[in-house]
């Protein structure tokens, strides 16, 4: 027979092991509660937020300026076969190689919205920074397009800008910016989500409208457009700012935040004392920039999202149709590239030479002078670019495709100057 105090023994036991279970369901339904507290309390200090994106980066990240990986953007077609380049110490003939307009067009409509092929007519070389530096300042020099990536201290951006809340302390929640909206007026205007540039000096009813949007504001567009479709008006806007100098008053942070795009000798910078400022563009899914040339180079960096540009060499600039300077939407393509049934009016079109590019998060995308490109907003994105300087090499033909502009050599106060180093560590 059990002695009593041996029986009391187990009773102590078993009372302990019930409170130690007893404890451990405590613990675990405080845990609960205070995970789902994290995910949502936040809601009223953050009153607008962005969906979930591919392109949120983990939030312990031990080097934010490290390489960036696939999880922080979508799907990128592959180039067809026989386009992918070779991407030499320096450009071969005949880079970078193209296809007619036509089949770019029939391979991927810029009116798909989201959706992405599984090819599409790539030939742009990709360099990454930390080994294929002199080959990117090669191309550069040579004035031919090239990409760009694994900058650290563009990894970095990439990721922060992938929160809105880090936006959000940068931008102001409320205040406003001088925003752009499509409008259905217009003499060349293809659609709600088509974005033709507008001097608004004479169009009384031009294809775009300004409109004042906070950052929180584009967000509330943004999941306001979640389900409804590209060719829908008013559904779509480009949320803009920039930057002339670290001194302006409600942006220069950008100089800061985005060393590279400060005027120092670096590979982004043919010439950094004619640089024009940063930039900004932040773009929805669908939205359609039409195409045109600008008149000096153009260094494009992507933050966020996907961006896929059609280019255009400016060899081939009649092929264009331009709208002439004195338009309100001069030197911008007066055709619908998204349309092919409209292209009838233009018949050198259809066979006009051109190649494709995405940019990704962590990217680079260098345009030379006068080079043509279309911009069709896969997803939701930013980019930011800067320009500096310009090679009037191809100037002539451009003129001559584009009635109105004359012939400038080269911006004031740049001419005869000596040339800058072309490296720069940032």
């Amino acid at each position: 027979m059990p002695r009593r105090g041996a029986k009391r023994g187990e009773r102590k036991a078993s009372c302990s092991l019930t409170e130690v279970v007893f404890v451990l369901v405590l613990l675990a339904c405080g845990f609960m509660i205070g995970f789902v507290g994290s995910h949502t309390s936040g809601e009223e200090d953050a009153p607008v937020r962005l969906r979930q994106h591919p392109a949120m980066p983990p939030k312990h990240i031990t080097h934010p300026s490290g390489p960036l990986n696939a999880s922080m953007w979508g799907h990128i077609p592959q180039p067809f076969d026989g386009y992918a380049p070779l991407c030499g110490p320096t450009p071969e003939e005949g880079y970078p190689k193209t296809a007619p307009i036509a089949d770019i067009i029939k391979n991927w409509n810029p009116d798909a919205g989201k959706w992405t092929p599984s090819h599409m007519y790539e030939s742009v070389c990709r360099f990454d920074y930390a080994t294929d530096l002199d080959k990117a300042i090669a191309y550069r020099d040579a004035e031919v397009p090239f990409q760009l990536y694994n900058v650290p201290s563009m990894n970095a951006v990439a990721r922060a800008w992938a929160d809105p809340a880090h936006l959000r302390r940068k931008l102001g929640a409320t205040t406003k910016y001088k925003c752009e909206a499509s409008n259905p007026g217009g003499e060349a205007n293809f659609g709600a989500n088509h974005f033709m540039y507008t001097n608004g000096r004479s169009s009384r009813n031009p294809p775009i409208k300004n409109v004042q949007l906070s950052w929180d504001d584009w967000l509330r567009k943004i999941d306001e457009a979640v389900n409804t479709s590209v060719l829908e008006p008013n559904s779509r806007f480009y949320f803009r700012f920039s930057a002339s100098s670290p001194s302006d008053a409600r942006s220069g942070w950008l100089f800061k935040e985005l060393p590279f795009f400060q005027p120092k000798p670096n590979v982004f910078f043919k010439d950094p004392r004619a640089q024009r400022g940063i930039h900004c563009r932040f773009g929805m899914e669908g939205i359609v920039a039409e195409a045109h040339w600008d008149g000096s180079r153009n260094t494009i960096a992507q933050f966020y999202g996907r961006r896929r540009y059609v280019l255009v060499d400016p060899d081939h600039t009649c092929d264009m149709y331009l709208l002439a300077k004195n338009h309100p939407s001069g030197r911008h393509s007066k055709v619908d590239w998204s349309n092919p049934d409209s292209w009838e009016k233009f018949p050198d079109f259809p066979t006009m030479p051109a190649h494709e590019v995405v940019q990704r998060p962590g990217d680079f995308l260098y345009l030379p002078t006068y080079y043509l490109h279309y911009i069709v907003s896969i997803d939701t994105n930013y980019q930011c670019n800067t320009r500096s300087g310009r090679d009037d090499r191809q100037l002539k033909v451009v003129n001559k495709c584009t009635p109105g502009f004359e012939k400038q050599a080269a911006p004031r106060g740049i001419r005869g100057k000596k040339a800058w180093p072309s490296r720069g560590k940032f």
